[in-house]
């Protein structure tokens, strides 16, 4: 009995592995293709508080602006107008400064440009031998806006181009207001060297004759050269400017040899002035009479 039962068994274990073959669930044939992926980059971490102790910085979103929105009823039933939506503007410190310096520009703009502002010409007072276009060619300020102007330059300008002002003053006010008040200096004799004439006055100080027309004093000294050089020291009257030092032409001493010595000369007989003979005149018979230096001119007079 044992023999058979075996021999069933053997026969039932095709069967059962049969069975199982059919049983067994089929798996999915794979690809054998292969696919490449991009590589994906991390996404961004958002990170709260601080890092290492360093508290990090929190982005703050700006408050939206309020927009204010009008709605208008029309006379039709129903119908209403809607205008568009304005922000609301706020006035801060920055658009107050804003406006302050548009302001200020326009200002500044106006005030150089105005005509009110630009000065037509000066008013000269003082005049005598001179005319006011001579002096109005040398300020040259037509057209030009008054606060550019400074009274100290004109005036360094006229006493350099005159030498026969004595003084100059100059007052600028506002809106286009330019006084000038000069005073000219008062010639006594005349200098004719090489053909050239100069007028001098009680301070030695020597002027161009502008108007050869003009009459100059009857005092006249005809020079063979240029007087003796002017001592500082000698100077009684002291000048305003370097112009005018400058046109210190002879001292004041020598002046008033020529006027002592005018009191001796004949009657219509030049003075004449040599630089190794000094001063003198010439005789109506014809001598040339000198009497040397300025020194103790009056003693020699009376001799």
């Amino acid at each position: 009995m044992t023999e058979i039962f075996d021999w069933l068994k053997s026969v039932q274990k095709p069967a059962a592995r049969r069975k199982d073959k059919r049983t067994k669930k089929v798996k999915p044939q794979t690809s054998t293709r292969r696919y490449t992926y991009e590589a994906r980059s991390q996404p961004p971490v958002m990170v709260r508080g601080s890092l290492d102790g360093v508290p990090l910085r929190t982005r703050r979103v700006g408050k939206t602006k309020a927009r204010r929105r009008y709605d208008f009823t029309l006379n039709v039933p129903g119908a209403e107008m809607r205008l568009p939506a304005l922000p609301m503007i706020s006035i801060g410190p920055r658009l107050i400064s804003g406006v302050l310096v548009v302001a200020l520009a326009i200002a500044a703009y106006f005030l150089w440009t105005a005509p009110t502002f630009q000065v037509q010409a000066a008013k000269i007072a003082g005049l005598q031998r001179l005319s006011s276009n001579d002096v109005s060619t040398v300020l040259d300020i037509s057209g030009q806006p008054i606060f550019t102007l400074s009274a100290h330059e004109l005036e360094r300008k006229l006493q350099e181009a005159f030498p026969e002002f004595s003084s100059v003053s100059v007052k600028i006010g506002f809106p286009q207001d330019v006084q000038v008040t000069v005073v000219e200096r008062q010639p006594i004799l005349t200098w004719r060297q090489a053909d050239r004439t100069i007028l001098v006055d009680a301070n030695g100080v020597a002027f161009p004759q502008r108007d050869p027309a003009e009459l100059g004093p009857a005092l006249t000294v005809e020079a063979s050269g240029p007087p003796t050089a002017v001592d500082d020291s000698i100077q009684e009257v002291d000048p305003q400017s370097e112009a005018q030092a400058n046109a210190k032409f002879m001292p004041v001493d020598m002046v008033s040899a020529i006027l002592s010595m005018s009191a001796f000369v004949p009657q219509n007989t030049p003075l004449i002035y040599d630089s190794e003979h000094g001063l003198g005149w010439k005789d109506t018979q014809g001598w040339d009479v000198y009497f040397g230096d300025i020194k103790d001119i009056d003693m020699k007079l009376r001799v």
